[in-house]
This record gives structure tokens, C-alpha cells and sequence, in this order.
């Protein structure tokens, strides 16, 4: 009867330990459940984000080929506008004469500016710069 109690004892202990090893096996399932689902779903949006670049990047490529495109044929555009002012200039010989004269001195000063970095470099230029000759006549308007 000792034996058998020890047994029964025994075989509780057994019992009770892979009962809470399986408790403890269970949790861990469930904690793998719930990372594989994470993971599922980051693979998931991840795959739909390649998606989503790998439209712009056609949609880019598309109109990077348009804009190509678009200046090939502006070039185009200035280069028979080009050779159009070439051949009316040369046809004309007043024309050429005019093309070939410099501008005044006083109208390619206008031309003339100091390279500017900031706006106060650009407004110190400014309120350096000359005024205008009053011209003794008042406004109209």
C-alpha cells in the first residue's frame, strides 16, 4: 500500500508537472502565434509598399522619357529659330551692320551689376547706386 501511495503521490507530481509544463509550452505557442501574425503583417505592408515605389518609379521614368521628349524637340525648336536669325541676318546687309555694332556705352552699363550673395549686399548696391538728373518737370499723373 506504501508503494502504491508513493506511486500515486509520485504520478501526481508527474502530473502536475507536465501539466504546468504544457501551460508553460501553451504560452510560448501563443507568443509565437502573435509574433508569426506581426511578422506577417510588417511582410505584408512591406510588399505593398514595394508595390506603391515601384509605380512612381514607372510613373517617374514615364515622365523623365516625356521630359526628354519634350526637350528634344525645344531643341529643335531653337535650333531652326537659330538658323532662321542666322539667314534673315545675313540676307539683309543693314540688318547685319545693325547685329554687328555694339550697344551704346551708356545702355551696356545698365547691363552691369555686381554679383550679389545676400538681399543686404544687393540693397547696400542699391542705395549706393546714383539718382536720376531731376529734370525740373513734375509729374502728370
Amino acid at each position: 500500500m506504501r508503494i502504491f501511495l508513493a506511486v500515486l503521490a509520485a504520478m501526481t507530481l508527474l502530473v502536475a508537472m507536465l501539466i504546468l509544463s504544457n501551460r508553460s509550452l501553451q504560452h510560448d505557442l501563443d507568443k509565437s502565434r502573435q509574433q508569426r501574425d506581426a511578422l506577417s503583417t510588417q511582410l505584408h505592408q512591406r510588399e505593398q509598399l514595394i508595390i506603391l515605389l515601384n509605380q512612381q518609379m514607372r510613373q517617374r521614368e514615364q515622365a523623365e522619357l516625356s521630359l526628354r521628349k519634350n526637350l528634344s524637340a525645344a531643341q529643335q525648336v531653337m535650333q531652326a529659330r537659330e538658323q532662321q536669325r542666322l539667314r534673315s541676318l545675313y540676307e539683309n546687309s543693314q540688318t547685319r551692320q545693325w547685329a554687328d555694332n555694339g550697344l551704346p556705352a551708356d545702355i551696356s552699363r545698365l547691363h552691369q551689376r555686381p554679383a550679389f550673395s545676400s538681399a543686404s549686399d544687393y540693397l547696400r548696391w542699391l542705395s549706393g547706386s546714383e539718382f536720376l538728373p531731376d529734370t525740373g518737370q513734375s509729374s502728370r499723373h
